[in-house]
């Protein structure tokens, strides 16, 4: 691979991350005995293998910035999502204890009750598919947020996202090995009528596959219907706020982001059926993401003077 001078270290940072993942999903897989379906792989390492051989021709042989970086970032995303998920449920055979009431408790040392905040959401029909339109919503937004960045020439930004998607992602999924947790709709055991109130599945939707991976006796991983089960923290707080802080460049979607990326992360609690202190762990995790990802990308005066000696460079050769 070749990389672009003013992002290399984002982008090597990116491709380490996705390559220490796959790594540990391999592993996880063989200690938990969870096999995969052979025949669920073909469409994604298709669709992974044409993005990365655009991201290589387009950046070696036939250079297109924009094919070029819009498709390496979109290979990082589908690499790193497809190992958290592998680690999140691979993760459930490991059998570390529940932390449900640990996370119930505090929130409420905290004075915040969860259950009466998916309550009142429930109670407001309009207001709660509003929360369900919006949590759904973060994948396609990300997506979106990648194309727009790659057309407006925002490599930078745009290999910062990877990096922080690629980072948060991982590391969500590989804490949720060390401390698993069934979600708070499951540890109040809400009455039908509460969930009668919220959009389809709110809340219960990743519980079929938590009892599946954690409990049966050989478990089969399909790549076709791959989802993750992470309670704690919250990776929808990270994407949210990763979506949200793409647009700093660009003023008037940044506000609308900013609006909508906080419903996404209201949509946490009555959608996700997160606690309340999944969300400040896993902001702290795109905190450090983000943070890392700066210390990576050079100040305009580093990326100026490496430009110009590559172009003396060139000159002299």
């Amino acid at each position: 691979m070749q990389f672009d001078n003013q992002n290399a270290s984002l982008e090597i940072g990116a491709w380490l991350i996705c390559g220490a993942s796959a790594v540990f999903a391999a592993y996880l897989l063989i200690a938990g005995s969870v096999g995969v379906d052979v025949q669920s792989l073909g469409a994604p390492l298709l669709i992974m293998g044409f993005s990365i051989a655009a991201y290589i021709i387009y950046g070696r042989w036939r250079p297109e910035p924009i094919i070029r970086n819009v498709c390496g970032v979109l290979a990082v995303v589908m690499l790193s999502a497809a190992a958290a998920g592998i680690i999140s449920l691979a993760g459930l055979r490991m059998g570390a204890p529940l932390v449900d009431a640990n996370l119930a408790a505090f929130d409420a040392s905290l004075l915040l009750d969860t259950r009466s905040i998916v309550v009142a959401i429930a109670n407001s029909t309009t207001f709660a598919g509003l929360l369900g339109l919006a949590y759904v919503s973060s994948f396609p937004i990300l997506f979106a947020s990648v194309v727009f960045l790659g057309w407006t020439r925002h490599m930078r930004p745009l290999w910062q996202l990877a990096f922080v998607f690629a980072f948060t992602a991982v590391g969500c999924a590989t804490l949720s090995v060390f401390f698993p947790a069934m979600g708070a709709f499951a540890h109040f055991a809400y009455p039908a009528e509460v969930l009668n109130g919220l959009p389809s599945g709110a809340g219960v939707y990743h519980l079929p596959k938590f009892e599946y991976y954690r409990h049966a006796v050989a478990p089969t991983i399909s790549m076709s219907s791959l989802q993750g089960v992470v309670t704690f923290p919250s990776f929808h707080c990270c994407l949210a706020l990763m979506t949200a802080f793409a647009y700093v460049e660009h003023r008037w979607l940044l506000l609308i982001s900013l609006l909508w990326n906080a419903l996404v992360i209201v949509s946490t609690i009555p959608i996700g059926g997160h606690y309340m202190v999944d969300l400040p762990v896993g902001a702290a995790i795109w905190v450090t993401a983000y943070l890392l990802a700066r210390a990576l990308w050079p100040s305009r005066a580093e990326t100026t003077l490496s430009l110009g000696r590559s172009k003396i460079a060139s000159g002299l050769g």
